[in-house]
């Protein structure tokens, strides 16, 4: 049984129904992406995961707990973190005070302990720790996004779109930076458009169409799977 376990899960907003179904097994210290079309499902079930949209029926297990029904300031202490796509940052405020935003339900004397831990993961945002992020770059501010949510030490981490409008360059570090939190034993579940990269980077794929899963298997499966290839990655393998 993996750390995160989802059955028969059914979630919407309104009268509309999103997600019909979907089933998840999230091994424990591995990378786990979820691939798709756009309106598959992904964002909403990642928001499902994290507890801002409470689902219509199924269960959602957190290392063996049913947390279906938790709000999610909750799952965060249970081990849980989310980076969403949009307003992850606090563009008017600086990078340590994005940090302490992080660390807002540690004890003050953890705070900085965790910060100064930060500054060691990511050694760019100690250089620009007084910056106002609204003056960084994207990929900066998404660094800033993932240590943010690591203050906590969070044993899940989900990532909605982690590279999202930025270059190949830096979507690769950004990737970088994800499989360096992963090998320190933090379980990563990720929701990219960039399917060939971050199953590149993964164990573990997840398929999804229509709100509910369409494949899933090995990460490596699903990249030379010609099938899948053509209907979700867009291209053949050569």
């Amino acid at each position: 049984m993996g750390i995160l376990q989802v059955q028969n899960l059914v979630a919407g907003y309104g009268d509309t129904e999103i997600l019909h179904g979907v089933q998840l097994d999230v091994a424990e210290n591995q990378i786990t992406t979820i691939i798709g079309p756009n309106g598959a499902g992904k964002s909403t079930l990642l928001k499902s995961l994290m507890g801002f949209l409470i689902p219509r029926s199924g269960r959602v297990l957190f290392d063996g707990r049913d947390i279906t029904h938790l709000a999610a300031h909750s799952r965060v202490l249970e081990g849980i973190a989310f980076v969403p796509q949009l307003d992850n940052v606090f563009p008017s405020l600086s990078v340590e005070e994005n940090l302490k935003m992080g660390g807002y339900t540690l004890a003050r004397d953890q705070v900085a302990e965790r910060i100064a831990l930060q500054y060691e993961r990511f050694p760019r945002l100690a250089e620009r720790r007084h910056q106002r992020v609204h003056t960084m770059s994207g990929g900066e501010r998404q660094m800033l996004a993932l240590a943010r949510a690591l203050m906590t030490e969070p044993r899940l981490l989900l990532l909605d779109e982690p590279t999202a409008a930025l270059s190949p360059r830096i979507a690769a570090e950004v990737f970088e930076k994800i499989q360096e939190i992963n090998a320190r034993g933090r379980t990563v579940l990720i929701v990219e458009q960039n399917a060939e990269l971050s199953l590149r980077c993964s164990a573990f794929g997840i398929v999804m169409a229509d709100g509910k899963n369409a494949f899933d298997g090995p990460a490596d499966r699903i990249l030379t799977d010609e099938k899948i290839r053509e209907a979700y990655l867009g291209t053949a393998k050569h």
